[in-house]
C-alpha cells in the first residue's frame, strides 16, 4: 500500500523539509531529486529512508541501488512535502555528517550571516569547484541543511567537509569598496576567505585581517554574495596554480 501524506514517516520528511531545529534535533537532512540522491550515494552519504511515487523504478529509471529502506508513496505527496514547484518523483532521508575539524589545509571559506539558502548553497559549490578544503557557516547563517542550500549546492556539501568554528591563515574580508584589487593582492598564503550577509556585509565584530575588493565598473554599486565569492574563489584557485607553476 503507497504511503499517504499522513503516514508518521511522511510526516516527520515534512517536518525535516520545513523545520531547522527538527533537523537538528533529529541529526537528518532531506535529499530531494534523484540527481542529488546519486551525488549523495557516490558520495557514502548514510541514507535512512527514500520515499519514491509509483512510477519511479530506481534501480530501471536511475541505475541506483540504496541500502535503505524504500517507501511508495501516493500520487502527489512528494508534492506537498517537499520544497519545489516541481517534484521530481524522489526524496530521501540522511544523516547529518559530524562537523570536520580543519586539521589541514590552507584555503577554507567561512560564511558569516549568509542567509538565503541559494546563495549559501551555490558559496560551497563554487569553494568545492575552487579547491577549498573545507567551509564554516557561522551560527548566524543559513541552515547548510536547508534542502533548498542543498539543492543549490549541486552535490557539493556531499564532497566537501563543513567545519564548526575553524580558521586557518589571514582571514580575508570581501568588501565592495574596501582594501586591495583581488587580482593584485596576493592570495597564494593560508587563508580563511570570509563572505557575509546579502543585506549588510560583514560585522563590524567579526574578525578580518585583510579586505579585498573585486574591480568593477563605476556603475556597478556590488555584487551577489554567491556571485562575489565564485569571483574571489577562483581568483584564489588562478594564483594559487600560477605559483605552483612559478
Amino acid at each position: 500500500m503507497n504511503l499517504s501524506a499522513k503516514n508518521p514517516r511522511v510526516a516527520e520528511l515534512r517536518r525535516l523539509v520545513r523545520n531547522r531545529r527538527e533537523r537538528t534535533e533529529a541529526g537528518k537532512f532531506v535529499i530531494d531529486g534523484p540527481r542529488l540522491l546519486i551525488e549523495a550515494l557516490d558520495a557514502g552519504v548514510e541514507l535512512v529512508d527514500v520515499f519514491v511515487e509509483p512510477v519511479i523504478d530506481l534501480w530501471a529509471d536511475l541505475g541506483v541501488s540504496v541500502n535503505a529502506p524504500t517507501w511508495t508513496v501516493g500520487d502527489g505527496v512528494l508534492a506537498k512535502v517537499g520544497s519545489v514547484v516541481t517534484p521530481q518523483g524522489v526524496m530521501a532521508t540522511a544523516r547529518i555528517p559530524e562537523p570536520a575539524p580543519v586539521a589541514h589545509g590552507d584555503f577554507i571559506v567561512e560564511l558569516a550571516g549568509v542567509a538565503d539558502p541559494g546563495n549559501a548553497g551555490t558559496i560551497v559549490r563554487s569553494a568545492a569547484a575552487a579547491g577549498a578544503q573545507a567551509v564554516v557557516f557561522s551560527p548566524e547563517s543559513v541552515d547548510p541543511w536547508n534542502p533548498k542550500t542543498v539543492r543549490a549546492s549541486a552535490g557539493a556539501l556531499f564532497q566537501i567537509p563543513l567545519a564548526v568554528g575553524s580558521s586557518v591563515g589571514e582571514r580575508i574580508g570581501a568588501h565592495p569598496h574596501q582594501g586591495e584589487l583581488c587580482d593584485e593582492a596576493d592570495l597564494t598564503g593560508p587563508l580563511t576567505l570570509v563572505v557575509g550577509n546579502e543585506a549588510h556585509g560583514l560585522d563590524q565584530a567579526t574578525a578580518i585581517d585583510r579586505w579585498v575588493s573585486i574591480p568593477m565598473a563605476a556603475s556597478v554599486e556590488s555584487l551577489n554574495v554567491a556571485s562575489a565569492a565564485a569571483v574571489l574563489c577562483f581568483e584564489i584557485a588562478r594564483q594559487r596554480r600560477n605559483h605552483r607553476i612559478y
